[in-house]
């Protein structure tokens, strides 16, 4: 009896916690094109990264933003220098629902990031719609 419950209550835990991830991780917050371009006007600290390709980070990416493009685990030594202590926004071309730069910043709330935005979809494309600074 002792082991079925140790075994119930070890599931239970589990269950709890993969519940608890996704939960956290959905609370990502976005941030729109306007909010973000004001805050660098404004010489507020940011570091944005672009998620894409590197191909695609070539042919025209955000003026300063760093490259990392999305995996489906990142690695620490991609992002071990990343500052903790100021807002990391990150952004892909992905649409709605910005798959990539969504993922990316949940993986980085997972390894203890915690003042991370998501650039809103249009991101990139709004961002170039409104001739805000570009450099390849």
């Amino acid at each position: 009896m002792k082991r079925y419950l140790a075994g119930w209550v070890a599931g239970v835990c589990l269950m709890a916690l993969a519940m608890a991830a996704p939960a956290r991780a959905a609370e990502v917050p976005r941030i729109g094109v306007g909010e973000l371009k004001k805050m660098m006007d404004e010489g507020v600290a940011v570091t944005v990264i672009d998620v894409q390709s590197r191909e695609a980070y070539a042919e025209g990416h955000i003026k300063g933003a760093l490259s990392i493009p999305w995996q489906s685990q990142i690695a620490l030594e991609d992002v071990w220098s990343l500052p903790a202590d100021q807002l990391i926004v990150t952004y892909c071309d992905c649409g709605p629902g910005e798959a990539d730069s969504a993922d990316f910043a949940r993986q980085l709330f997972q390894m203890g990031y915690e003042n991370v935005k998501i650039l809103a979809d249009p991101s990139i494309r709004e961002w170039r719609e409104k001739g805000y600074p570009v450099e390849k």
